[in-house]
């Protein structure tokens, strides 16, 4: 399987570009063990401002550039596909988030500045669609719905982090937890 691009340019002209098959699969078996592995704590997120101000628990761990960097994203070889959508940008926060099904899932923008990129990474080696867990994007307004990204494991997308966006359920059928990295750079 060869790497595939595609890109969107929404009606607000942001951009969301999906790559897969990016990474080959030892490489994402050894990432996806090092997060299977790795410690989890229970927080509080606030990143549901665009919708009802209110927090969410959630699963997971924050990533200081070091974690980024050791992760190994920036070193693969196919990284400059994605460095070419993040331009100049640099890393500012990264965070791992583990899905159990029990989340209440807000619309939220990663980053309020315009020229800000976000990164989402789908490290689950194994992913049915018939379980669910997409990513959704709507306009601006929250008025329209953008984009419906299914979960694919392996799966890249970059966008504009002012894009509102959040992730559907994976359903009771789904045999393990929804993972996901997620990234911004300005």
């Amino acid at each position: 399987f060869g790497m595939n691009k595609i890109e969107h340019k929404t009606k607000d002209g942001n951009s969301i570009v999906i790559f897969d098959n990016l990474f080959d699969y030892s490489t994402r078996n050894l990432w996806f063990q090092t997060l299977y592995n790795s410690a989890f704590s229970f927080s509080i997120s606030y990143d549901s401002q665009l919708s009802d101000f209110k927090s969410v628990s959630a699963i997971g761990n924050h990533w200081s550039e070091t974690d980024w960097d050791n992760f190994g994203f920036p070193r693969h070889p196919n990284w400059h596909h994605v460095q070419k959508e993040l331009g100049e940008r640099s890393y500012k926060r990264g965070w791992l988030n583990v899905n159990t099904g029990k989340e209440m899932y807000r619309w939220h923008a990663d980053h309020e500045h315009a020229n800000a990129k976000s990164i989402l990474f789908y490290p689950n080696l194994k992913w049915d669609s018939e379980w669910d867990g997409q990513t959704v994007f709507k306009d601006r307004n929250l008025d329209q719905y953008e984009m419906c990204i299914d979960y694919v494991p392996g799966r890249l997308v970059v966008f504009d982090s002012i894009i509102p966006h959040k992730a559907i359920h994976s359903n009771h059928e789904a045999s393990d937890y929804r993972m996901i990295i997620n990234a911004v750079y300005f």
